[in-house]
């Protein structure tokens, strides 16, 4: 979910192994299962994934994946014989304006009903995340930590896969289209460029129902937003958005900073499905053990039925109705967010020298009096080999190596002088 892009308001490898591995353990029963999720969000929020960076090796493996599932379901190609949307980005690299290729994907599953095929009911979620702490993606621990997004947005595009498993055997009247997003984090980027694109186009599309952190309700809360987005929501979903035991916040407003907004602004009507902020958000602490496994089947649950309502509409109106809907109280847990982030990077243990980047090697270019690289022993101009068994070749391989290390932290720091290898222990400070 986006939030620092807004402040405080707010190439697929066909036959990668383990993406074969992982399709074929999912469940074959069409029940929206606890278990599945916690197949897909482990696989999606492992570090093997390093958090999915849009435009990173990460996020490709997670495209893949969702391509790996859209085959396995028997989902027909959503961009004419391509599950894949590629798109670009600008970032920086080294003092440089830089292109990245990133990658949305895209499925549809028929619809029973040949009347009802030029319109289509739209559910998708983002998979990117935020690298491995890439400012420019929102990253709020230290650039070097995997950010691994469990919940933002793991649970939200895992359940995409899991409501494309169940409307695959129970289909709707409507057509639908799946979609998972790349670069959410730098902006809305993906689901803006698939609009833009026309991909499909927004003039085909019923209704779109995204899916954005919803792995940790708390005390049964469910936000929705987007339901003054078309004029009939409230009349088809209020009795099933608070009828049973999940009761709904809603909110009218048609924005949020979420890819919802991107739809919206096209002129679809579109809601946004949120459980909110907490303590892990944009954090690397954000990990596949925290997220409330049962609690998020039983949204994707209510989301199904907000799609078999939608199903009988012979059509919905739209209806501008701008503004950021979010929670009553999103602003002061962002802030109190923001707080705790800043304590913990000012809690970050640093050697206290300056590095120099040489090719494939990284000397002490100058060290801080009294730092803990001058206590440890170590001297300008030494080749710093490897800190605490994580081989250093370059600057951000230094920021991997101390990434998340506390003041107090001890780190062994191997390196060379004068052709000789030493071994020495730094206290962080």
């Amino acid at each position: 979910m986006l939030s620092l892009i807004l402040p405080l308001i707010f190439l697929v490898p066909q036959d990668d192994p383990t993406q074969k591995t992982v399709a074929k353990a999912a469940t074959t029963t069409s029940a929206i299962s606890a278990d599945d999720l916690r197949l897909h969000i482990g696989y999606l929020a492992s570090d093997e994934l390093e958090g999915r960076g849009s435009g990173d090796a990460g996020e490709k493996l997670a495209a893949a994946y969702f391509v790996s599932q859209w085959k396995r379901l028997g989902l027909k190609p959503g961009n004419g014989k391509k599950y894949t949307h590629e798109f670009e980005v600008r970032d920086r690299k080294d003092g440089k304006s830089i292109k990245l290729t990133c990658t949305n994907t895209c499925a549809i599953l028929p619809g029973t009903n040949p009347r009802k095929k030029g319109q289509y009911l739209v559910i998708g979620g983002h998979h990117d995340h935020a690298g491995f702490g890439n400012p420019m993606t929102g990253g709020m621990g230290s650039f070097g930590e995997i950010h691994n997004g469990a919940d933002d947005n793991a649970s939200g595009s895992s359940g995409v896969i899991e409501l494309a498993e169940y409307f695959a055997a129970h289909p709707l009247e409507h057509p639908i289209l799946f979609l998972s997003f790349s670069a959410e984090e730098r902006g809305l980027l993906g689901s803006k460029a698939f609009v833009k694109d026309k991909i499909i186009n927004p003039k085909k599309m019923l209704a779109m129902l995204n899916l954005d952190m919803i792995g940790r309700m708390e005390d049964n809360f469910l936000f929705v937003g987007g339901m003054g987005t078309a004029k009939e929501f409230h009349s088809l979903l209020d009795p099933v958005l608070t009828g049973g035991e999940i009761k709904a916040t809603m909110d009218d407003r048609g924005e949020a900073p979420s890819d919802n907004t991107s739809f919206y602004h096209a002129g679809v009507p579109a809601l946004f499905f949120f459980t909110h902020i907490h303590e892990d958000y944009h954090m690397p602490t954000d990990d596949a053990d925290g997220i409330h496994y049962e609690d998020e089947a039983r949204i994707l649950e209510l989301v199904r039925d907000v799609a078999v309502v939608l199903d009988q509409s012979k059509k919905l109106t739209f209806k501008k109705n701008p503004g950021m809907g979010m929670p009553d109280d999103f602003m002061e847990r962002m802030s109190n967010h923001y707080v705790r982030a800043m304590e913990r990077k000012n809690n970050m243990g640093k050697l206290g020298l300056t590095p120099k980047e040489g090719k494939n090697k990284i000397t002490v270019k100058k060290i801080r009096k009294d730092s803990p690289a001058e206590k440890a022993g170590l001297r300008q101009g030494d080749l710093i080999i490897s800190i605490n068994g994580y081989g250093i070749d370059s600057i951000f391989g230094m920021r991997r190596a101390l990434a998340g290390k506390m003041k107090g932290e001890s780190v062994e720091v191997v390196y060379q002088r004068s052709k000789e290898t030493h071994s020495t222990t730094a206290i962080l400070e």
